[in-house]
């Protein structure tokens, strides 16, 4: 059994990177359950909640975003990091045997972490390019409503470019950010979406993506634009490549890693 635990299950980039991961894994017939404090993944994987986790000894875990104190007793321990500064491997006592980082410039940020590790990259979702030249002007901003998102700066580095329209796909996480930031920029020209799950429907209705975030490790953002045929504006948080390898290729590194 693999057993994906991590310390955040709500919206966001890291749950929906270890959804997808879950459900590629049993869809190649491999047994596995992502487990999470939040309900938000409940209905999109085979899922648990952390309270009900069981660990047994012949069990492979994948972790996220988790201290433990020593090394739970099971088969295999992988750590999966999906963090910057927020999250430093290099200062949390090794529970894990071996840790998973998204792309080189990562580990690289981790330096301070010198035990074993391997570079796999998220999977990628199932989206489609369209042409839709007439939709150059209206942006689109994705992600949570928060101060390391920098939603507000994205708003109007959009403007300052000449868009006509800007549309914010994320929930608002930080009402204080949103009140003193955010608010006063929602004219009749910024729409407020709210976070969809749609998101081929998302990118059907935008033209290009701005993206101001102060913490960023492999953009799944700029991943999707790159998918999609929509314009990406990132910023130095957001410099990574976008990965050539085919979801295939991502989980038969998993399956290597995972000793199937």
């Amino acid at each position: 059994m693999i057993k994906i635990v991590s310390g955040w299950s709500d919206k966001g980039g890291s749950t929906t990177a270890l959804i997808e991961l879950t459900n590629e894994l049993n869809r190649n017939n491999i047994e596995a359950v992502f487990y999470g404090p939040h309900e938000w993944h409940l209905d999109k994987c085979n899922s648990d909640l952390n309270n009900n986790l069981k660990i047994n000894k012949d069990d492979t875990l994948i972790t996220h975003f988790l201290q433990f104190p020593s090394r739970p007793n099971v088969k295999k321990v992988i750590l999966v990091c999906h963090e910057k500064w927020w999250f430093k491997v290099g200062d949390i006592p090794q529970y894990w045997d071996t840790l998973v980082f998204l792309h080189n410039a990562h580990k690289e940020y981790h330096n301070s972490y010198t035990g074993e590790s391997i570079i796999i990259p998220n999977l990628k979702p199932d989206l489609i390019k369209i042409e839709k030249p007439e939709l150059d002007l209206v942006a689109g901003i994705i992600g949570s409503i928060e101060d390391r998102k920098q939603t507000h700066k994205s708003i109007q580095r959009a403007f300052a470019d000449g868009c006509e329209k800007v549309k914010i796909f994320g929930s608002i996480s930080d009402a204080n950010y949103f009140e003193k930031y955010v608010k006063p920029l929602v004219l009749d020209n910024v729409e407020l979406v709210d976070f969809t799950t749609n998101k081929q429907e998302m990118y059907d209705s935008i033209g290009r993506v701005y993206h101001s975030s102060k913490g960023e490790v492999a953009c799944l953002v700029k991943d999707e634009c790159y998918l999609t045929g929509t314009k990406f504006f990132g910023n130095e948080e957001t410099d990574n490549e976008v990965s050539p390898l085919t979801n295939e290729e991502i989980i038969n590194k998993w399956k290597i890693l995972l000793e199937i």
